[in-house]
């Protein structure tokens, strides 16, 4: 884990497949949590480290979508 990863807090990560034939290998972009929360849903682009493809993927067709780091540290209530 990297020292600095608490000011990154407005950044979320996500990771895609690269579509080329013969590739698919599995690649990272991060972009601002803001997006998110105004529910902007605009594509998030890539480009791969091993093919050098550029690519756009929509957030349903993503590998995963990390979530805000104040959702997993969440006050817990019990009953």
């Amino acid at each position: 884990m990297r020292d600095d990863w608490k000011e990154d807090a407005d950044v979320l990560a996500a990771g895609a497949a690269c579509p080329m034939p013969h590739c698919g290998e599995i690649n990272f972009t991060y972009h601002s949590a803001n997006l998110d929360r105004l529910g902007l849903s605009s594509p998030l682009e890539f480009t791969c480290w091993r093919c050098g493809m550029n690519f756009a993927m929509f957030d349903e067709d993503l590998l995963f979508h990390s979530v805000r780091r104040d959702w997993l540290w969440a006050g817990n209530h019990s009953a």
